[in-house]
């Protein structure tokens, strides 16, 4: 019998470290010969992905205000409570860790803190919850390189949401997520395939908000890595094809005060407390400012337009899942929203910032609740509000020169973040794409 001390040293020697960037990926590094699961430690990790985009180029003018060639080293907390094992055929550690110190204020694991304390001086405590929208295809990294976008195959044809057939045929495959899933220490509520080729979704168990945005980020890492060890590719983009649906990242989201759900009252209409009220309210109010933490790439407007179940305005309704904001009422235990806003592209910590920090504003400014849309929340049933953002550019300008993001979030997370996706904005909107050439090169 193998002795369990022997296997957790060698399980801690071949142990990772993972941290996020502002898009939300996970980077890191094995650290050998230490027992990481023995209290937080404090790590030397290079500062320059903080400064990276998605493709690891360097930001020019980025968070550092450095020369290009000068990022160096900075100091990073590994959390000792967030070892898990992500591996479906090994037993390989990955443990989260964050920014201390000079970049704290910019670490996105540290700005969902920051939002969570806030949160906390006010005497309420936030429990979320991880809807996403993932699209598998059977392909690897050389094929869609080499073959166009319409020679790429889903895992499934067309769209089948819900379907026991294709759950029933494919059990083995769900199968191995829920293994990998149990083995991470993310338990699902929810596991089917949803409308759209290759489209599974997966809820994760609603607890702790901090720890509902390390699953979140995990899954996302971890779904990506199991599908390629199955020979597939898994992608998160807010919108893959114009023709198909979007892929969600929706988010629910409970608050609690001395034990009790602050969002519910059995004597207010949907259950809707006076809490929640003003929480939702701030939620719309401050939406279109804070709105590219919660769609934070070029792709995800593509996303946020009618028709596909998907927000096109600041809106919500009681168990309306065409407003950005949907009241699902239910007894205390189950009482929550559901925050539509987001993509599974988003980073969870950041989008989770969002719709709480807009949340706790609304709480602290009495903020005003529009009455609740009945039907389609379309660009027609909500002209107060007005349209969401319509592109990464205009969402970036309203986030930079909001004075409520600086104040929650801080202004030199506000510069930064800004700068970053100015960036990303100005790295898409200049190429020229097949699209374009097919529409007008013979035409114009």
């Amino acid at each position: 019998m193998t002795d369990i001390r022997v296997a957790r040293t060698n399980s801690a020697r071949a142990a990772m470290i993972g941290v996020s960037d502002f898009d939300g990926i996970l980077r890191g590094k094995h650290v050998l010969g230490e027992d990481l699961s023995d209290g937080d430690k404090i790590v030397k990790f290079s500062e320059a992905v903080l400064a990276w985009d998605c493709a690891d180029r360097v930001i020019p003018e980025g968070f550092t205000q450095k020369p290009l060639s000068a990022f160096g080293d900075a100091d990073l907390r590994v959390l000792s409570g967030t070892g898990r094992l992500v591996s479906y055929l090994g037993d390989q550690d990955l443990y989260l860790a964050e920014f201390i110190g000079a970049h704290e204020d910019i670490c996105p694991r540290g700005i969902l803190r920051k939002v969570l304390k806030r949160a906390a001086d006010h005497g309420y405590g936030c429990t979320a919850g991880f809807e996403f929208e993932f699209m598998l295809f059977n392909e690897n990294a050389d094929t869609i390189e080499d073959k166009p976008f319409a020679q790429w195959a889903p895992f499934t044809r067309g769209p089948f949401g819900y379907s026991i057939a294709r759950s029933v045929a494919h059990q083995e495959l769900f199968g191995e997520i829920l293994a990998l899933c149990e083995k991470a220490r993310i338990p699902l509520s929810g596991l089917h395939f949803e409308t759209g080729p290759g489209v599974i979704e997966a809820s994760l168990h609603h607890c702790d908000a901090l720890e509902a945005a390390d699953r979140a980020i995990i899954f996302k890492a971890m779904i990506k890595a199991w599908a390629q060890t199955k020979g597939m590719m898994a992608t998160f983009m807010a919108k893959v094809c114009e023709d198909w649906p979007g892929q969600s990242g929706h988010i629910h989201i409970s608050v609690f005060s001395d034990g009790q759900n602050a969002f519910y009252d059995s004597n207010a209409f949907g259950n809707v407390s006076k809490i929640m009220r003003q929480f939702v309210g701030g939620q719309l109010k401050y939406m279109n400012e804070f709105c590219v933490l919660a769609a934070p790439n070029f792709n995800s407007y593509k996303r946020l337009v009618p028709g596909y179940w998907a927000p096109v305005c600041p809106s919500w309704g009681i168990d309306n899942r065409s407003c950005a904001v949907r009241a699902i009422p239910g007894e205390p235990s189950s009482h929550r929203l559901e925050y539509r806003l987001a993509g599974a592209d988003m980073n969870p910590y950041l989008a989770l910032s969002c719709a709480i920090a807009s949340g706790v504003l609304g709480v602290e400014t009495d903020a005003d609740l529009p009455a609740s849309i009945v039907g389609d929340a379309s660009m027609e049933m909500c002209p107060r509000s007005g349209r969401l953002p319509q592109s990464l550019a205009e969402a970036t300008y309203r986030f930079a020169q909001s004075p409520a993001a600086n104040d929650v979030f801080g202004e030199r997370f506000v510069e930064a973040f800004s700068c970053s996706r100015r960036w990303e904005w100005e790295a898409v909107q200049h190429r020229v794409t097949d699209f374009e050439r097919r529409r007008y090169f013979e035409i114009i």
